[in-house]
């Protein structure tokens, strides 16, 4: 009787970190680090509302060298630091190493208490093992946990020269705008991130939204300095 408890809470403990595991999407380029991020690192996360669930994806993508000279064995995802009080986080694959020229993803996930609202710098723990040696950096990000009563939804800028089409949209949504901007983000009306892409710092993307249900939703943009909201319809 005990051993078939204990293979039951081994069992549903198993398939509840595979549920919660996150799903690689590759979407970043490389640059002269050997590796890249979306969104990308030292820029801001989603925001987040106390007593409100929360959960993001960090994508990451390693190269097979650096400068042409330097080759990368593999990294390791380490550990995550500076996130809220009871945020988890976890990875895929599973243990958080990937060799180079492969992916890999994480999710940070959690319910911010009241009394958490402030401005988190969210440091994800990177170890690279190359042809010259190990070595260990943190990447970080910005993460913004607003007060309980508010939502994710905020318009910090104007937004006359930031354009969306078509609106209503059904499969894709072409944003484009007067200045270069980096992330999008797409939150419905609950205040809820349902969506992110990464426009590396183009002056217009296309963005897929198939997925979405039918509904009211919110599109953000950041060119790293300034935030500007625009609502538009899935149809």
């Amino acid at each position: 009787m005990k051993k078939t408890l204990l293979f039951a809470a081994l069992l549903i403990g198993g398939l509840s970190q595979l549920s919660a595991q996150c799903t690689i999407i590759p979407g970043c380029t490389l640059g002269s680090t050997g590796y890249c991020t979306t969104p990308a690192e030292n820029t801001s996360l989603p925001n987040g509302t106390e007593l409100v669930p929360y959960s993001t994806v960090i994508q990451l993508s390693l190269g097979t060298n650096v400068g042409g000279f330097v080759t990368i064995t593999d990294a390791t995802i380490s550990g995550v630091i500076g996130s809220p009080s009871g945020f988890t986080y976890s990875v895929n694959p599973v243990g958080g190493t990937f060799v180079g020229g492969s992916d890999a993803c994480l999710i940070l996930s959690g319910t911010p208490s009241l009394g958490s609202a402030g401005t988190y710098t969210v440091g994800l723990g990177f170890d690279v093992n190359t042809s010259f040696g190990p070595t260990t950096q943190t990447l970080n990000f910005g993460l913004q946990i607003d007060p309980s009563g508010t939502t994710n939804v905020k318009s910090i800028t104007a937004s006359s020269n930031f354009v969306i089409a078509p609106n209503p949209a059904t499969n894709e949504l072409f944003v484009a705008s007067a200045s270069h901007f980096g992330k999008v983000v797409i939150i419905d009306a609950l205040g809820k991130t349902v969506l992110s892409h990464d426009a590396n710092y183009a002056a217009q993307t296309t963005i897929n939204i198939s997925s979405l249900s039918k509904g009211v939703y919110f599109l953000q943009v950041s060119d790293g300095t300034n935030l500007t909201t625009k609502k538009f319809i899935k149809d």
